[in-house]
């Protein structure tokens, strides 16, 4: 398959590469198939692009490399998970290249959890009051 982005030109892939969101993105529930796309040149930043929707793409980076001790904000089963060894997952927060003050911020308040085993995402939002959906990273 093929699809056009703004940010990497034509993208091919293979279907079993398609990570599936049962309830879309918070803003973008209708959109529910998405890549995540790694380019070198964008390290340590990773892209979640929608298929169906092309021009729908977010830059996205694991949380623990702007907040060192983010795992206790999450649920402890969702911890196990994410750090055991025979699981296969991911977890991102969607980046705001341009937030407060033309600063890069990113949003713990929604992390993304993606499991590359079952191919399925989901955004959740952490009940902590302590989190911001625009914590400065640079």
């Amino acid at each position: 398959m093929k699809i056009r982005t703004r940010q990497f030109g034509e993208i091919e892939f293979d279907e079993d590469k398609v990570i599936h969101f049962p309830k879309g993105i918070i803003g973008f529930e209708d959109c529910r198939r998405f890549l995540v796309v790694h380019d070198e040149d964008y390290e340590p930043f990773r892209w979640l692009i929608a298929v169906d929707r092309q021009e729908i793409g977010f830059p996205v980076l694991n949380p623990f490399l702007a907040v060192e001790d983010y795992a206790q904000e999450l649920p402890n089963s969702l911890v196990e998970r994410l750090f055991a060894a025979d699981e296969l997952m991911d977890l991102f927060c969607v980046v705001t290249l341009k937030g407060e003050g033309g600063r890069v911020t990113i949003n713990l308040k929604s992390p993304i959890v993606i499991d590359y085993q079952q191919k399925q995402g989901e955004q959740m939002v952490l009940p902590s009051e302590s989190l911001p959906i625009s914590h400065p990273i640079s």
